[in-house]
This record gives structure tokens, C-alpha cells and sequence, in this order.
């Protein structure tokens, strides 16, 4: 049996589709955004180095070597139809499946230097930081 790829899989529309990736700016330096609309994220890269490099594991990649590999972001603004991210949620998802941004201005937030707009159905998971232990066991 084969396996099946998400790449294949055909995404459920929804009033706003970003199925379509896209790899412009989103151009609205004389306002502030502060609303979106449907099941949309607004999502911040929370992965990637001043140089423009992801770390994985202590090994930087370049963020043109991730097209179809997953990132981390926050979530900044959440749409109203958006069943289980909220802003401030830590998410993974797709890093070819939406619409990036850089330097949009939110509105009691401040800039979004990076980030990439998102269908909710398209985000594979909200993470937690783990509670790490520091002092060994006996």
C-alpha cells in the first residue's frame, strides 16, 4: 500500500485560499494590519537566525534548502473561523504553502520583520516548550 504525501493532498477551500504559495511582499507600508479574516494566521517565524538561516538541531540550514520542509512560528493574529490556533499558540507547518511577509506593522503588536499568512488546515500541530528537568535523579 502506498503511503500518502500531504504534497498530494488537495487542500479544502475555504473563502480566502492560500493553497497557492506565494513568494512576494506583502506592500502595505503605509498602513497596520489588524484583522484577518476566515480560518487565516498570521504567523511569525520564530526559527530562523539574523543571517537568514534555520536551526535544526544545532545545524544551520539556509532558508532557501527548506521549500518543502516544516518551520516554527507564533501565531500573531488568528481569524475568527480558526477552530484551535490562537495568537500567541507556537505552531509547525508548511514552509511552501502560504503567503510570506516581511515588515507588515500589526496593530498593538508592533512589526512582523518575518512571517508567512496561512489557512489554519494547513498547520500541522501547536507545540508546547517542554519542562526540562536540569538536576539528575538519584
Amino acid at each position: 500500500m502506498a503511503m500518502a504525501s500531504i504534497d498530494n493532498l488537495a487542500p479544502t477551500r475555504s473563502l480566502i485560499d492560500l493553497s497557492n504559495p506565494d513568494k512576494g511582499d506583502f506592500g502595505i507600508d503605509d498602513f497596520e494590519l489588524s484583522f484577518v479574516f476566515d480560518d487565516i494566521l498570521l504567523i511569525e517565524y520564530i526559527d530562523e537566525t539574523a543571517e537568514g538561516e534555520v536551526e535544526r538541531n544545532g545545524i544551520l540550514v539556509p532558508t532557501n534548502a527548506l521549500t518543502k520542509a516544516w518551520r516554527k512560528g507564533k501565531v500573531i493574529l488568528a481569524g475568527p473561523d480558526a477552530k484551535y490556533a490562537k495568537e500567541g499558540d507556537i505552531v509547525i507547518f508548511p514552509n511552501n504553502m502560504g503567503v510570506t511577509i516581511s515588515g507588515v506593522d500589526v496593530t498593538n503588536r508592533g512589526k512582523v520583520t518575518k512571517g508567512i499568512f496561512l489557512n489554519e488546515e494547513r498547520m500541522f500541530g501547536i507545540c508546547k516548550q517542554k519542562n526540562v528537568n536540569t538536576e539528575s535523579s538519584s
